[in-house]
């Protein structure tokens, strides 16, 4: 009897695997790295606390009992402050409104008053043919339940399947997702916004005109009592999608020279500033641009770029993934997946694509140069005075002088325009001594909203200042 085992021996306890705590990590730290990409700090911040949190409650026992008691005493407490708030003026409102109608009107929607024409509620019980295959069920419950079971397994994983990918199709759309701007490819000018677009993305309003705009509409012949400026640009001119439309340097401008237009030749009635930038648009896709849809009588024509866009070849959108007319993805899930897949190939295609840019450098740049150089030459023949405005990066401004590669642009560039009687110009000191103004730049080029008014500011009077020679 001493050798036989009363008990089974306790197993040990096996070491647990690090592999989902890893996993969670990463997941946790790509998803916050995303949204901090896209401008969502604060939930780029929660997602990596949820990672963090999620972390120590797979590998620390302790911890987890504590953590799970504090989420658990946080979901009542916003359980109960939901109910307050939500449930309990539509319980009263509703449920008493419908309540107090139905007792004045004395209609009985549940049928719980026994009319005279009913002897009683009892209803007639079910054939027996239709009970007979249940029958089984209540003396083999067995293979039933283990039907069951997996019924309800199958239900419960479709459901939530489900309220996953709506849930997460809800999320993603409030984030700016499924909603792209589509782009006309266009043989001459490379692309730009395909016309008659309204888009909310990312916090901000989008309008794209009948001519690929992010401008009011307008009609090609300019009105006679009309000051129209013609700006050609990049991404910076186009303002980003974080921005609503009112807040792009463009838009104040145009609202700032309206109400100054009694200093503008004329004077004018109304002030238009159309504008025509396009993300990652070089000085090719310009002068494209302008070839094919003309100058719109503009007073004034000004090319609105960091001085790097000479570089740019005519190519298409570098840096976001391309949606061209009748390509729209359907889902916000869709284009999510088109940005993953959209940054893993720039990364493993990134070392590459530069080697054979910089093979390329010196020729890209003599087209650029000479293409806005054409585009001054194009204006100047229709008797419209033009401008360059050279847009410095952050970078720059912080440093106090231009790169290497913004200034071998502007030392090939500079003389060319001056010689052809262009103006120009290149604001460092103004942007270096805004450096200390909050979200004067939105990321290391794109300027941030108030960058986008002091700059409005500055091209009011550069604007009025060149109206005046």
């Amino acid at each position: 009897m001493k050798d036989l085992e009363w008990f089974p021996p306790i197993p040990e306890r096996r070491a647990t695997s690090a592999a989902p705590l890893i996993w969670s990590a990463l997941a946790g730290t790509c998803l916050g790295l995303l949204l901090l990409a896209r401008g969502h700090r604060f939930v780029a911040i929660f997602a990596w606390v949820v990672t963090l949190l999620l972390g120590i409650c797979l590998h620390s026992t302790p911890l987890r009992g504590p953590i799970l008691r504090s989420f658990r005493w946080l979901g009542t407490i916003v359980g109960r402050v939901a109910t307050i708030t939500l449930l309990w003026p539509f319980y009263v409102l509703v449920f008493g409104g419908v309540r107090l109608v139905l007792g004045l009107t004395r209609i009985d929607l549940l049928d719980l008053r026994l009319p005279s024409t009913k002897p009683t509620y009892w209803a007639a019980a079910v054939p027996e043919q239709q009970r007979a295959k249940y029958y089984d069920r209540l003396y083999t419950i067995g293979p039933a339940r283990r039907e069951s079971r997996r019924r309800t397994w199958a239900a419960g994983a479709i459901a939530f399947l489900l309220f996953l990918a709506a849930g997460s199709e809800l999320i993603l759309g409030l984030m700016g997702f499924g909603h792209p701007i589509v782009y006309r490819v266009d043989p001459r000018v490379g692309y730009y916004p395909a016309p008659n677009q309204d888009v909310h993305r990312y916090g901000g309003n989008i309008h794209i005109n009948a001519f690929g705009m992010r401008s009011g509409n307008v009609a090609a012949p300019k009105p006679a009592d009309a000051y129209r400026i013609l700006m050609l640009g990049d991404s910076t001119l186009y303002g980003g999608s974080y921005l609503d439309q009112s807040q792009i340097y463009a838009s104040r401008l145009e609202g700032l020279l309206d109400r100054a237009r009694g200093a503008l030749p004329g004077p004018p009635r109304h002030v238009e500033v159309l504008a025509m930038g396009v993300n990652a648009w070089g000085p090719q896709h310009e002068l494209g641009y302008v070839d094919e849809f003309g100058l719109f009588q503009a007073s004034l024509v000004m090319v609105m770029a960091p001085p790097n866009d000479a570089y740019r070849p005519l190519y298409g959108i570098g840096s976001l993934p391309f949606y061209a007319e009748g390509h729209r993805p359907r889902f916000a899930w869709q284009e999510f997946w088109d940005h993953l897949e959209w940054q893993y190939g720039t990364r493993t295609t990134a070392a590459r694509e530069q080697a054979k840019v910089s093979r390329q450098a010196s020729d890209v740049l003599a087209k650029g140069t000479a293409a806005w150089l054409e585009i001054a030459r194009l204006a100047q023949a229709q008797g419209v005075r033009v401008d360059f405005e050279f847009l410095p990066n952050e970078d720059e401004a912080r440093e106090g002088h231009a790169s290497s590669a913004t200034q071998q642009v502007l030392d090939a560039l500079l003389p060319d325009l001056a010689a052809a009687h262009v103006t120009y110009a290149y604001p460092l000191a103004m942007f270096r001594n805004e450096l200390g103004v909050p979200h004067l730049y939105h990321d290391a080029v794109h300027l941030g909203a108030a960058g986008h008014r002091i700059y409005a500011a500055y091209l009011r009077d550069r604007v009025l200042q060149l109206a005046m020679r």
